[in-house]
């Protein structure tokens, strides 16, 4: 986990809504290092989740625990207040909009961050393609895609397709994003590790410059709230939301 960048992500959040400390959260794809932040930060209402089968669920004490696909969620509609995410969308074939459903108001998700510099590094052997240290660490066994001995795809995210994924899954209303960035250079005992630290300050400096060319960044989403949160053309009738037939004729400060 980049425990640090994590850290300041999930005080972003509390800013936010400094009441999150005692709300309910879902980590998913989750595990002790997760089990030991929220620990550190107070929570006191937490679910760690993921589908490792050699957990028995008491290592995660004194949160709850739930063996979960985070594909396929076991929960309700906004079973929690929020859902996190470190580091584990890139080993699911699609668990962002799981995350999104079983949250009732926003969902953190740090991840990795597609661009020109991260390429360049997968090009020079910089940076993973596959994960395949992830199997290799876990005996050739577990680690990869869904937790199985298949190293995943790592799967580097851009702001615009999550906005757009979001977007696509809940277009009622505007999702309340924010991103953050952050440089974490990965420690390699090889030629391209000896590579890398000899490039670090040249990289760190363009980092700063540019910080959507970092290779770590996170979203904060909050998901539209109430009937003022609604898109102008729709209205909500008791528990349904339907489409404004009138909206053109509504003034605009009155949508």
């Amino acid at each position: 986990m980049r425990t640090a960048f994590v850290e300041k992500v999930i005080g972003a959040a509390l800013a936010d809504d400094p009441e999150a400390v005692g709300k309910g959260w879902l980590a998913v794809c989750a595990g002790a290092e997760e089990r030991a932040l929220f620990l550190k930060l107070g929570f006191s209402d937490v679910t760690i989740a993921n589908l490792d089968v050699r957990l028995k669920g008491d290592e995660f004490a004194p949160f709850r625990w739930s063996r979960e696909n985070a594909q396929d969620l076991s929960f309700p509609d906004q079973a929690f207040d929020y859902a996190f995410v470190s580091d584990g969308l890139h080993h699911c074939a699609s668990p962002l909009l799981e995350m999104y459903r079983v949250a009732r108001k926003a969902i953190v998700v740090v991840e990795s961050r597609d661009s020109m510099l991260v390429r360049m590094a997968e090009r020079l052997g910089m940076a993973d393609t596959y994960e395949l240290v992830a199997v290799e660490g876990n005996d050739f066994a577990f680690g990869g895609v869904n937790n199985s001995q298949i190293p995943n795809f790592v799967y580097r995210w851009t702001e615009r397709e999550l906005a757009k994924t979001l977007a696509s899954f809940d277009p009622t209303g505007p999702q309340q994003v924010r991103f953050f960035y952050a440089l974490n250079l990965p420690e390699r005992d090889n030629l391209a590790g000896r590579l890398l630290r000899l490039s670090a300050p040249a990289i760190q400096a363009a980092a700063k410059l540019f910080p959507r060319q970092c290779n770590s960044f996170a979203m904060i989403a909050h998901k539209p709230n109430g009937e003022l949160s609604l898109w102008p053309w729709l209205a909500k009738e008791g528990d349904e939301i339907v489409f404004r037939r009138n909206y053109k004729q509504i003034p605009r400060d009155q949508t």
